[in-house]
């Protein structure tokens, strides 16, 4: 009799614990016993060699994985809008997304080809009937991990957890948005484990984040493309939320998003941040304020002789000088720069008025008219 032929599951169940155990630093000969103790499958300390150093692959003529931040993004995207197809006829396992927004669809066409080694992208084709961008790789291996992670998400971490910021991108480019109005990026989905998966990603990043239920106000769905109604499996939904400047400004920096309208969304959030808001009133204090500093900074004078001359609280001083004000930036433009030194020469107040017309033309140039009141 031959060989007995393992399924693709099994070969795939095998590798991923060959190599965890090579992770936990274990030897080939090692790794054979405890693979026969626990599975009762016996493996040449040759074969074991061969996966752990790339040279062969346990699925054969399967598709190879990549793993990297294409890997990431692709998987990430796909926990939110994909779907698996498998074609028994033909042998063929298929991953798809389907979505609205071509450029999303074409982001993770060529991510999906970039995890499974192509040199093309894939290509988005639009479906009429779905009234979606659809985009599908055909993938042995890559299927039957997404299949196991229906079950169990977290199987997915040893590929996400290298490049967090790629598998967040592609999960909230998916399920994600922005609220303008609470200045806040969301991510939903109705399983709890995939939303505290994102929430570990985001946190090795950096970016601190909170998960909340929200139940659906009816459990009928209707599609707004095609009008019709469908029934929700499940009556909850999980709401992962970043907020609060630091972490909006840090999302917006390494995580961000490939879709457009979405850019927009947080963009909008970011100017608001980014806005120098500086009432007609407090213009003279702020053009002093700036003066002071400088004269601090360049040494021409203490920080407690400059603080008197323009009768500021010298704190006001320090907090210039250490960048936690939003007019810190100012200070080494060169017209104010310049003015500064003028004023140690002259003590004019005409200087400091100069000052205000610089503050009044950048409020303008950040806000509009509005800005200054």
């Amino acid at each position: 009799m031959g060989r007995k032929y393992r399924s693709l599951e099994e070969r795939l169940r095998l590798y991923e614990e060959v190599m965890r155990l090579r992770r936990l630093g274990l030897g080939y000969k090692r790794i054979a016993k405890v693979i026969k103790e626990e599975h009762g499958v016996s493996l040449s300390s040759g074969m074991i060699s061969n996966w752990i150093n790339g040279n062969c692959h346990p699925l054969g003529r399967c598709n190879k994985i990549v793993e990297g931040p294409g890997l990431a993004y692709a998987v990430c995207a796909w926990l939110g809008d994909g779907r698996l197809a498998r074609d028994r006829k033909n042998r063929e396992y298929c991953v798809k997304l389907a979505v609205k927004d071509y450029d999303f669809a074409e982001e993770w066409g060529r991510r999906l080809a970039e995890a499974l080694g192509r040199s093309k992208p894939y290509v988005p084709r639009w479906s009429h009937h779905f009234k979606r961008w659809i985009v599908r790789g055909r993938s042995a291996l890559l299927y039957s991990l997404l299949k196991r992670a229906k079950e169990d998400p977290w199987i997915l971490l040893p590929y996400l957890e290298k490049y967090p910021a790629e598998a967040c991108r592609g999960f909230f480019d998916a399920e994600g948005g922005v609220n303008q109005d609470k200045y806040e990026v969301y991510a939903d989905n109705t399983d709890p484990r995939i939303i505290q998966l994102i929430k570990t990603l985001l946190e090795k990043i950096g970016i601190q984040c909170s998960i909340y239920e929200r139940r659906y106000e009816s459990d009928v769905f209707i599609s707004p493309d095609t009008g019709k109604c469908y029934h929700r499996n499940k009556p909850i939904c999980y709401r992962i939320q970043v907020h609060g400047k630091e972490n909006i400004l840090k999302f917006a920096e390494q995580v961000g998003f490939t879709i457009a309208r979405k850019r927009a969304g947080l963009a909008q959030i970011l100017q608001r941040y980014n806005r120098l808001k500086i009432p007609s009133s407090y213009l003279e204090k702020v053009a002093k304020a700036l003066i002071a500093t400088n004269l601090r900074r360049l040494g021409l004078m203490t920080r407690l002789e400059a603080a008197r001359l323009f009768s500021i609280h010298p704190l006001t001083i320090s907090s210039n000088l250490h960048g936690k004000t939003k007019t810190s930036k100012l200070l080494k433009l060169t017209e104010v720069e310049e003015l500064s030194k003028e004023y140690f020469r002259t003590r004019s107040d005409e200087v400091i008025k100069e000052v205000q017309k610089i503050l009044e033309a950048i409020v303008e140039i950040y806000n509009g008219h509005e800005a200054v009141k």
